[in-house]
């Protein structure tokens, strides 16, 4: 199976079941990925279901630092320590980032550590994974359909609703319906940008262009990759022998349904991700 009939057909989310003798996957396909968010008993809850087999849980803690909680309602959790980190998701080319550990206590992991740093990295695109040291069976969190419930979660803390965010490791860039000019919002978050990669070391740049589902997708396409050319020569005003890879998708991969106009804005977007490249040793 090549690597295109991979992202259309399988795992949003893949967990491995059971002892290496007995190993099991169970696979959700892209388009059923769900999140969530609502205010629950005064508590505000941002959450992703894993059909009826496990539940990751955004909300608030008691000093309204948050929380991420997993759930597991299948057997095969057997207890001892987890590790969260940060992870690219199939179609990108990133390093993994280890944030936090936590130890399963009856089916339960709780993670109260850098878990701003986990919303962050799916608000950018990355999808987020829960590993046990030295057993196969890995949860992995994905970003399908993050944005607008992350929205809807931000809006009932009060913080206002998700904007693009800017890490050490990239930057998401949303446009109006259309527009294949950069704003001039735009071109202050690539300056910004910019001024944080560090060429003394090795490293590219890796453009992916997304657009919501208006018009025809052979235009969809090409809007698309226009956008990326556009942030291309923006950034090489600043590094003009930096290493820059474009990846146009047009209405491929949306975040959000194309049904309402926020759920459109949040697929018409561009995420620009720093990657290190290695040394040949």
């Amino acid at each position: 199976m090549n690597k295109l009939a991979i992202l259309k057909g399988i795992a949003c989310l893949s967990v491995l079941l059971g002892s290496a003798a007995s190993l099991a996957n169970y696979v959700t396909e892209l388009d059923q990925a769900v999140w969530h968010a609502e205010r629950r008993a005064s508590r505000c809850v941002l959450e992703h279901v894993i059909h009826n087999v496990a539940r990751a849980r955004f909300s608030p803690g008691s000093d309204k630092h948050p929380l991420l909680t997993v759930t597991w309602h299948a057997r095969g959790i057997q207890g001892g320590p987890a590790v969260l980190t940060v992870v690219p998701a199939p179609w990108q080319q990133l390093p993994e980032l280890s944030l936090s550990q936590s130890q399963w206590q009856n089916q339960t992991l709780i993670f109260s550590q850098q878990v701003p740093d986990a919303l962050t990295a799916l608000a950018n695109g990355r999808w987020l994974a829960i590993t046990e040291p030295g057993n196969p069976r890995r949860i992995v969190i994905p970003s399908i359909h993050f944005q607008q419930a992350y929205s809807e979660y931000r809006r009932c803390l009060g913080t206002g609703s998700a904007e693009p965010v800017a890490d050490d490791s990239g930057l998401i860039l949303n446009f109006q319906s259309g527009a294949r000019e950069l704003s001039a919002g735009q071109q202050h978050q690539i300056a910004a940008l910019a001024s944080r990669i560090n060429t003394n070391e090795p490293v590219s740049l890796l453009l992916e262009s997304y657009t919501d589902n208006s018009g025809s997708a052979s235009l969809n396409l090409e809007l698309s990759r226009q956008r990326a050319e556009q942030v291309a020569a923006e950034l090489r005003r600043f590094h003009p022998a930096l290493p820059i890879t474009i990846r146009a998708f047009g209405e491929a991969y949306p975040l959000a349904e194309n049904t309402t106009p926020a759920g459109r804005y949040q697929n018409r977007r561009l995420v620009i991700s720093l990657l290190k490249v290695e040394k040949a040793s």
